[in-house]
This record gives C-alpha cells, sequence and structure tokens, in this order.
C-alpha cells in the first residue's frame, strides 16, 4: 500500500494548468508526474525518502527547479501560448495560454529556493533531494512544491516576466 499511495494520489484528479509534454517541459519525481498538469500531488508518507526529480527535455536544455514549502497554487502567473513542438496544451488560465507558474508566494511559504539540474548518470537531467523522516499522520507532516523553469527557445515565458523558457508541470508532495 505504501508503493501504491502515491500513484493513486498523483493519479487524482486536478485542474489543468501547465500540462507536462515528454521532450519539453515534463518532470518527474521518483517516477511519478509524467505528462501530468500542474498540481498533480504525491505522497511518500512520514518522508526518509530521497526525492529524484527528473526532467524530460530538448537536448542541451538547462533546467532550474523552483521549490516552495506550500502547495500548489494554480495559475498564479499566466503566460503566453508558446510555439515549442509538440504543442503544449492550453492552460485552465485562459484559452490563450498553455503556460502559468503555479507556484505559491505568499510570504508564510517561506522563500522560493531555485535549484539547476545536472546530468546524472543517466544521462538525463535531474536533481537528488534527501527527506528526512517525519513523525505524525502521514502525508499532513510537511509539504514541498516544485516546478522547473527550462530555457528553450521555443518558450515565451509569462507576461510578467518574459524570456527565452517554458515552465513545467509543478508537483505537489507530501510527507
Amino acid at each position: 500500500m505504501r508503493r501504491l499511495l502515491p500513484t493513486l494520489l498523483l493519479a487524482a484528479a486536478t485542474v489543468a494548468q501547465t500540462t507536462g509534454v515528454p521532450g519539453i517541459n515534463d518532470l518527474e519525481v521518483n517516477g511519478f508526474g509524467s505528462g501530468s498538469t500542474s498540481c498533480a500531488t504525491t505522497c511518500f508518507p512520514n518522508g526518509n525518502v530521497t526525492l529524484n526529480y527528473t526532467a524530460n527535455v530538448p537536448a542541451g536544455a538547462f533546467v532550474i527547479v523552483l521549490f516552495t514549502f506550500c502547495p500548489c497554487a494554480t495559475c498564479q502567473l499566466p503566460g503566453p501560448t508558446n510555439s515549442c513542438l509538440p504543442a503544449i496544451p492550453t492552460t485552465a488560465c485562459g484559452f490563450t495560454t498553455n503556460q502559468s507558474f503555479d507556484l505559491d508566494l505568499n510570504a508564510a511559504c517561506g522563500p522560493l529556493v531555485a535549484l539547476p539540474m545536472g546530468v546524472n548518470s543517466n544521462g538525463v537531467l535531474g536533481l537528488s533531494m534527501p527527506i528526512p523522516g517525519f513523525t505524525g499522520l502521514p502525508c499532513t507532516n510537511a509539504v514541498l512544491t516544485a516546478q522547473a523553469i527550462v530555457v528553450d527557445p521555443c518558450g515565451l515565458g509569462l507576461f510578467a516576466l518574459p524570456g527565452p523558457f517554458v515552465f513545467t508541470q509543478a508537483i505537489t508532495t507530501w510527507f
């Protein structure tokens, strides 16, 4: 059951925000989340796990993962429709966008943490993060949400911050 729980939580219905498209802007944590939309949720009961984030992006892309200590917050900053191929589906933030920044920037969430991804031993962009163990009710102790920036010429960034980048989907992980 402990191994099944992350899959069940991730499969729960989500509001379609930025969608991860393999080869363009797809983020995974421990094998979960590929092709999902922002605000997909997973849980590793009581922590004591190493989170392995991987990004399925164009060859040569540079990726920075942003972390916050609050659950995903949909449509915080929407962006223009990018011209990436294969196409990124439109978001629920409006029919004119396929990008949104979905991390909560509320001061109560603490500082936004940015970490670059490096090429791991499998030749894939990755980032490992050990999480300590927690006591208490499983999946209620702590939360970490990640969303990555992929530097890619097909990306138009956000309305508030233009640039050659796209966002991955945001994934919320409870412990």
